[in-house]
């Protein structure tokens, strides 16, 4: 089955944006501003005025906001930790996120490569940043999430497997999930005997309940929710998708086929978790090929160098001058700090 993100909604075109721009410029409230920017999406940008530029195919899309504290963080974090597919262990018993975390106590990795806080996925090991996310979708996790079934085939010895989260807790998740679709289907005989009870009670005309709690058993019974399974079978070769396909575009040099590759494998892990899951960013990741294409490898022009810039800048000293001092203050910093670095 093939799926394709970006024939889905009408591409957007530079000379319309253009135009619409003008069009809003030319309004002369701030309401009707407002109404025309919720219509269209469109408010002006002095870039306009600029013949030559085209408003759509230069917008950029950060790579490392959309892909890895977007398309990552909402896998880790919702799809996974919230979805209890990667649960706290308990006083008696161990479960997922145990077995991530005694990989990541033994994880062996170069300083430049990155690495996580010992207790990830737990309120103790905080919010993770962008190189966290990277190191752990393009490094760690695969590792740990990954199915060994070709390990299995392997080697038939015991001690040869590597013991991963999704083979040694997806069998009780399919239990789990048994047992609450059992207990569902209890529940919705319930559930349709009461409904039919009360639509009689609604057809026979019966005069309305005075009492708060009489009126409350004569309320419409709620149906009750169908469960979900928080491991699914494909979820640990879908998210090899996912990492392959970051390990092609966040590289430093690429070319048309891994480019070809990189879409497809977006697309495929798209439709694991279907539309419902969805968010704006995973729409927004499958243009971020055809921004390689026009400006090169994601190095050009994603945001780590300049939100590291900043956070070089906020450890300066600026001594609290205002009014241009400030700038000579840092600059005298960055200086001094350079050729610190050249005596050692």
């Amino acid at each position: 089955m093939t799926v394709h993100v970006l024939v889905e909604y009408p591409a957007r075109d530079g000379e319309e944006h253009r135009r619409q721009s003008y069009e809003w410029l030319a309004l002369e409230t701030k309401s009707e501003r407002g109404d025309y920017f919720k219509e269209n999406g469109v408010r002006w940008t002095e870039l306009a005025r600029l013949p030559y530029l085209d408003l759509v195919r230069c917008t950029v899309i950060d790579p490392m906001h959309n892909l890895l504290l977007g398309i990552v963080k909402t896998q880790w974090y919702s799809q996974w930790i919230k979805e209890n597919a990667l649960r706290r262990a308990t006083t008696t018993q161990g479960r997922e996120l145990d077995v991530v975390h005694q990989f990541l106590e033994t994880f062996e990795s170069p300083l430049w490569a990155g690495k996580l806080p010992l207790r990830v996925g737990e309120p103790a090991g905080g919010s993770l940043s962008a190189d966290e996310y990277k190191f752990a979708a393009m490094t760690a996790l695969p590792i740990i999430v990954r199915d060994c079934a070709s390990h299995r085939k392997r080697f038939r010895n015991d001690k040869f497997q590597i013991p991963i989260v999704w083979d040694l807790f997806e069998d009780e998740a399919v239990s789990e999930f048994q047992s609450a679709q059992s207990r569902y289907e209890t529940a919705m005989k319930v559930y349709d005997a009461a409904l039919e009870k009360w639509n009689a009670s609604q057809a026979g005309g019966e005069p309305s309940h005075e009492n708060a709690k009489k009126r409350k058993i004569n309320e419409k019974p709620t149906p009750p929710k169908p469960p979900s399974i928080r491991m699914q079978s494909d979820e640990a070769s879908n998210f090899l998708r996912l990492a392959t396909a970051l390990k092609i575009i966040l590289s430093s040099s690429i070319d048309e086929a891994q480019l070809d590759r990189a879409e497809a494998l977006l697309e495929e892990y798209l439709l694991l978790y279907g539309a419902d899951a969805m968010k704006p960013n995973h729409h927004w990741s499958r243009h971020i090929t055809n921004q390689i294409r026009d400006f090169g490898p994601v190095y050009s022009f994603w945001t780590f160098v300049s939100e590291r810039l900043n956070k070089l800048l906020k450890n300066f000293n600026s001594n609290s001058w205002k009014g241009g001092q400030m700038e000579i203050s840092m600059m005298r910093s960055f200086g001094r700090d350079a050729l610190l670095h050249e005596m050692v």
